[in-house]
């Protein structure tokens, strides 16, 4: 299974990152390259996320402390990070 990342921009200037495919900890490097990059709002979009890590959850409860909006994130994920 892989992991997709594209980058939109939506009409607010707002940078979505609509990630898809099965997150594995070796990806947090290259999402985390991609933020660092970014100056305008971020959000991911998960809605096609099918599985993730405990070190994924981690990540992405680290990101929505940082104000990155988690968009249509998958129930499992969301009881997951209420875990976390």
């Amino acid at each position: 299974m892989i992991c997709k990342v594209v980058r939109l921009i939506e009409h607010d200037q707002v940078v979505m990152l609509h990630i898809s495919g099965h997150i594995q900890e070796a990806h947090i490097s290259i999402i985390e390259d991609l933020i660092a990059k970014e100056t305008d709002p971020l959000v991911f979009d998960l809605q096609e996320v099918t599985l993730v890590s405990l070190e994924v959850i981690r990540f992405l409860a680290a990101c929505d402390v940082r104000g990155i909006e988690l968009r249509n994130c998958p129930g499992f994920i969301r009881e997951w990070l209420s875990k976390v």
